[in-house]
């Protein structure tokens, strides 16, 4: 026995990084995307700079390459004169090169960055496949495996769940909550901890082993806990142009933030720049943030992981779902209000607390329940913007209204909030109604005609349709509404495509749906919204004497109000990917 103890201690005396490792579980993973932008004049220059920053701090990192990268020879022989430290993976953004290699009709709308092109929810799932394959493949015949982490701002579930299958990853990067910033909205997430998410959902906790898929979520540009809610801005990325004039000291405060334990088993960051940028443009800021992560290796003990190799502690140490997290931290900026985030596989809570009065403000609830479904898994973005948008309770950014004030003494505060109402089928809710074909052959003068003499008997059998289930979540936010008439758009799409298994019924003009689940009397109209100057929509708006504006979204469908919000006198209440409620200004 005192052999054994004599051993250990000699371990622990030889590498003290081993003692700090078992008590000191705090991480900072250094990720740097490789892209190849139209303003990037010399892109092996560029990774060169960024890679001399990190080669002198002797820091490990993960490096994800998109397809144009690898097919850059100047790019790939200055990654294959990187050190052993080094991760090498795959940033999954399409540009017209990629695509046209994987035989994909690029969806070129002017701008590289907008959603339906440059992320695979642009494309439909066969053209997804086709893509991933084709940049995996690249990958192997540059390197010779296959990479364990990919990345990008968006990689929707159904990507994700066919490149784990396929191709085995561990570890995916995804962009940080933010409400609106460069057209993508991705909002709900777990607040700034690595995850394992849904295989229907990868903006979600997996909440059940059943819908788990086995990687790991790391999130890009963590954001402050109490002011980044509000304005993304401040995080470890953008807080330069926050107009707060912030430096390296409070990126400082990030990393230690979110790196620090607390009350949880662990703590993470994830940091690094993307390598598109001039030579010159790592020898500032970026160099000011790698000499301090640096710094808390030597000093502190921080472990520097790559993606891969943190992804691999998580899952050894937490083999079924993601553990629950605990944050509380005085506001960074100095007002000295405290932000508390407590999250779990099951929900998400936000609230501050006001040091005079010591009230409790719930500024966000979100329920993390098996069915959730991102409304790209089956079907293409076809929207110049992303809409990630998860179901909340409350939720300040998108209605301010939601928000509730709290006693202090009040405990167990998720327990107040219901869960139940939240819940909707995958996939959506199926109803029945007339076809197309149907609606249109009842419409005729001649229809009673046609039947007295056996023609049309066939249209009085109903069909199926799915209502999606972004559409559910709208209508459930809209029944909570005091009372007031909707005015839903008279029109029908027939041409339209969808992807789903079924029809949503928006495009055959089926609008009742609107008012049995949200609970309003619905007005169909036409004139407000094909209107043709701002005085007659404002008219004819007027003549309808509604309180709310139902619009919905789905694919290259998209119902927009006439003119600007101004002129009709409303404001926006409610939007995700399916749909929009407008409501009067009183």
């Amino acid at each position: 026995m005192r052999k054994i103890f004599l051993l250990a201690f000699l371990l622990l005396l030889f590498n003290p990084h081993l003692a700090l490792a078992q008590e000191n579980e705090k991480f900072i993973t250094v990720v740097n995307p490789v892209r190849i932008s139209s303003y990037t004049q010399s892109p092996a220059r560029s990774l060169k700079s960024e890679y001399i920053v990190i080669r002198e701090r002797g820091l490990p990192a993960t490096w994800l390459l998109t397809y144009d990268a690898l097919d850059n020879p100047g790019i790939i022989a200055t990654v294959k004169s990187m050190d052993k430290k080094q991760e090498f993976g795959i940033f999954l953004e399409v540009t017209p090169v990629f695509a046209k290699e994987a035989g994909v009709e690029y969806h070129n709308t002017g701008f590289w960055h907008h959603a339906s092109s440059v992320f695979l929810s642009g494309y439909i799932q066969d053209e997804r496949k086709l893509l991933i394959d084709t940049v995996f493949a690249k990958f192997k015949e540059v390197f010779g495996y296959y990479p364990s982490s990919v990345g990008s701002w968006w990689t929707d579930s159904y990507s994700l769940s066919y490149i784990k299958e396929k191709y085995g990853i561990t570890a995916n990067l995804v962009c940080s909550d933010q409400f609106a910033t460069d057209g993508y909205q991705i909002w709900g997430q777990p607040w700034q901890v690595p995850y394992y998410p849904s295989k229907y959902h990868s903006g979600v906790f997996a909440s059940s082993l059943a819908v788990k898929l086995d990687l790991v979520n790391l999130q890009w540009a963590s954001r402050d806990p109490l002011n980044g809610y509000h304005n993304s801005l401040f995080s470890t990325q953008d807080y330069l142009v926050s107009g707060r004039n912030l430096d390296i000291a409070y990126f400082e405060k990030l990393v230690r933030l979110y790196s620090g334990l607390g009350k949880n088993e662990f703590g993470q960051i994830t940091v690094g720049l993307e390598a598109d940028l001039g030579p010159e443009g790592y020898e500032k800021e970026f160099t000011k943030q790698m000499s301090l992560v640096s710094k808390l290796r030597d000093t502190e003990g921080l472990r520097i992981v790559t993606m891969r190799d943190f992804a691999g502690w998580y899952k050894e140490r937490f083999p079924s779902l993601s553990p629950p997290s605990f944050l509380e931290a005085k506001d960074l900026l100095g007002t000295g209000v405290r932000a508390v985030w407590s999250q779990s596989p099951e929900y998400r809570l936000f609230y501050t607390i006001d040091p005079a009065t010591k009230e409790i403000t719930v500024r966000d609830v979100r329920f993390y329940n098996a069915d959730l479904e991102e409304p790209y898994y089956n079907s293409p973005n076809r929207s110049f913007n992303l809409t990630i948008n998860v179901p909340g309770v409350v939720d300040e950014v998108s209605f301010k209204e939601s928000i509730k004030k709290l006693k202090q003494e009040d405990n167990n505060i998720i327990e107040k909030f219901s869960k139940e109402k939240f819940t909707v089928s995958l996939g959506g809710v199926l109803i029945k109604g007339f076809s197309s074909e149907a609606i249109h052959f009842f419409k005729q003068k001649k229809a009673i005609l046609s039947l007295l003499v056996g023609r049309g008997w066939n249209y009085f059998k109903k069909v199926d349709y799915l209502i999606p289930q972004g559409e559910i979540y709208a209508l459930n936010f809209l029944k909570s509404l005091p009372a007031g008439k909707v005015l839903v758009y008279d029109n029908e799409c027939l041409q339209c495509e969808y992807h789903t298994k079924l029809k949503p019924p928006s495009l055959a003009n089926i609008r009742d749906y609107v008012q049995k689940y949200g609970g309003h009397r619905i007005i169909y109209n036409k004139s407000v919204f094909q209107a043709k100057t701002r005085e007659k929509a404002k008219s004819e708006f007027r003549k309808t004497k509604v309180k709310y504006i139902y619009l919905v979204k789905f694919e290259s469908y998209f119902e927009k109000l006439p003119f600007s919000p101004g002129d009709l006198g409303i404001e926006k209440i409610f939007s995700n990917a399916n749909s929009e409620i407008w409501r009067v200004i009183e």
